[in-house]
Parts: C-alpha cells; structure tokens; sequence
C-alpha cells in the first residue's frame, strides 16, 4: 500500500530542546505545520522532528516547506516528517535548461524535448510495469530501447536518411552491447545485488524479479543513451563531408568520417570514466577509509558492476563509430558515384 504524503509548510515552531545522550547531542522540536497539498489541504498538524546535531541535518525554521509522511495503519492519523521538500528548485533548474536548450537549438530544442518525452513515457510505462509484473527485464529492456530508438530517434533529428543510418547502426551495436554485457556477467559471477537498491528490491513485496537480468537490461539502455548521439553525429559528419565535396568516394568518406569519429571516442570515453567515478566518489573514499587492498576493494561485487557497465557502454560507444561511418559513407558515397556518372 502506498504511504500518503503531502507538502507542508512550519507555520510555527513550539519548542526547541537539546539533549545529550552518552556524549551524542540530539536536538529535538516540535513543529506546528500546514497541510498544502492532497485531500487533507488546509489542515495544521503538529510533527515532532528529531536529529543528530552535527550531521547534515538543520533544525527548521519557520517557513521551510517539507513533506509530511500519514500513518493510516494507527486508529488515527500519525504525521511525520519524510523529507524536506526540493521540487521548487528542480523545477527553476529544469526550465532554465529548457530554455537554454531552446534558445539555442530553436525548433530542433522543441523536437529532442518531444523524444525525451517519448523516452520517459515508454521507460514509465512500458519497461518498468512489465519488470514489476514478473516479465523477462532483458527482454523488456531490448523491445523498449528498440521503441525509444524508433520513435523518439526520429522525433527528435525528423525523418531523413541521417536518422536512417543512426537507427541502423544503433541497434547494431545494441546487439553488440548486449552480447559484451551477457558474457562478462557471467564470467565476472555478479549477481545483479551489488547496490543496495537492487538488493531491497528482492523484498519489496511483488513478484520475484531477475536481478542479474535487470542488470543486464539497465547496461543496454545505458549503452542506448551514448549511442543515440555517437551514431547521430556521424551520420551527420559524413552527410556533411559528402555535401561539402560530392566528389569524395566511399572509401574517402569513411576515412574522414573515422578521424572526426576518433576524436569523439577519445573525448566520450574519458566523460564516461569521469561520469561513473564522480558517482563513486563516496563510496571510494570509504573503501580507502576502511584501508582494503585495490584489488580486493575492484574485485568487490558493487565496484565490479560499476566497471563492467561502464566498460560495455564504452565498447558499444567505440563500435558504433565505424559501424554508423561504414554505412553512412557507403549510402552518401553511392549518391556522389550517381550524381558524377556522365549522360548518355
């Protein structure tokens, strides 16, 4: 059963002690608060908060928004506080990205927000319903990339031979990754349980879920996102060499599409290394608190993951260069070859 919350604004605060519990201070208050969203609107409540002084926890102020957690299993209402409330933040940083990124790229904005849109609506309500529901996740995982492919690829760079080609070679490589990715699971032995998420999901009440299989999936969707702009930005290259110099033949558009290619595997696969350790920083800085060995703290389950999905992103990231260069190069190379054929 789903815990009702609700926003709620600290309209006053009561009281406000400190205690010291074996050396530990604790600092506790009692807070008068203002229902502002659900069926109980309007309603003040008061919310005993407590927490730890000197951890990241502050104390209140009158004014901060929250959300307030309801306890309907009591044979009355318990309120209490879930978290402080963020979302007013998130909604200025988003807008400012969506207008940067309008502003910017104008229609073409519109349109990559249209397939970011297709993207969440397929994941929300076609991957993860499925998984919950007891489906196969690498199943699942493959038709949605296919789908997020098929449709949000071509709202968002349009109908066109570029989009073509992109297409193509994406679910190329997805084939790739997901070949890697099975192979090294099972060679590695991970088990799919190496966060703490994926291993509470186990025990959360609905059908038995392959953990190592949603693992599996999670790579390829993963694997999907790099390659929806590697393959997009060469087929874009080479289709730009071939209109800049119609001339060029196949074997000339591949080599040129290749270098540009090159240089975007070497800066893609150091942001993917920085992306995945930036992530992994707090739990670095514990295995060096904890003083493992590096070979132990690698061969670790929950780092392993961590490296071999960031290893079969990258592996699909460097075949989709050649992949996505060698078709695009052979279909704008046959145009050229069509256009410079003399009359008869």
């Amino acid at each position: 059963m789903m815990i009702p919350c609700h926003k709620a604004k600290v309209i006053e605060i009561t009281s406000d002690t400190t205690r010291d519990e074996t050396g530990v201070k604790f600092r506790a208050q009692e807070l008068r608060l203002v229902i502002k969203s659900g069926l109980v609107k309007g309603l003040t409540v008061m919310v005993p908060y407590e927490f730890e002084v000197g951890q990241t926890a502050r104390p209140m102020e009158v004014g901060d928004m929250v959300i307030v957690g309801r306890n309907v299993v009591l044979p009355e209402p318990m309120y209490y506080i879930n978290d402080v409330y963020r979302l007013d933040a998130l909604w200025l940083i988003l807008a400012l990205f969506v207008i940067i990124t309008v502003v910017l790229a104008r229609w073409r904005g519109v349109r990559a927000f249209a397939g970011l849109a297709i993207t969440f609506l397929v994941i929300f309500f076609f991957m993860v319903p499925r998984m919950v529901e007891g489906a196969n996740p690498v199943l699942i995982s493959f038709v949605g990339s296919m789908l997020i492919a098929l449709t949000a690829l071509y709202v968002a760079h349009g109908l066109n031979q570029r989009t073509h080609i992109a297409f193509i070679s994406i679910c190329i490589t997805l084939l790739i990754a997901f070949v890697v990715g099975i192979v090294f699971i099972y060679l590695t032995e991970l088990s799919g349980i190496g966060t703490e998420d994926a291993f509470y999901l186990q025990f959360a009440g609905i059908q038995r879920i392959d953990v190592r299989g949603l693992l599996l999936g999670a790579m390829i969707v993963g694997a999907l996102g790099i390659l929806d702009d590697v393959a997009t930005t060469q087929a874009a290259t080479v289709g730009e060499l071939h209109e800049a110099n119609p001339k060029l033949t196949r074997r000339e558009l591949y080599q040129r599409g290749l270098i540009v290619g090159r240089e975007h595997i070497i800066s893609l696969v150091n942001t993917l290394a920085l992306a995945y350790t930036g992530a992994a920083f707090p739990l670095l800085l514990l295995f060096t608190i904890f003083k493992r060995p590096v070979w132990v703290t690698l061969n670790s389950e929950i780092i392993l993951e961590e490296v071999i999905r960031m290893l079969v992103g990258s592996i699909a990231l460097i075949a989709a260069v050649p992949i996505t260069t060698f078709f695009a190069a052979w279909y704008f190379g046959r145009q050229g070859k069509v256009q410079n054929t003399p009359p008869m």
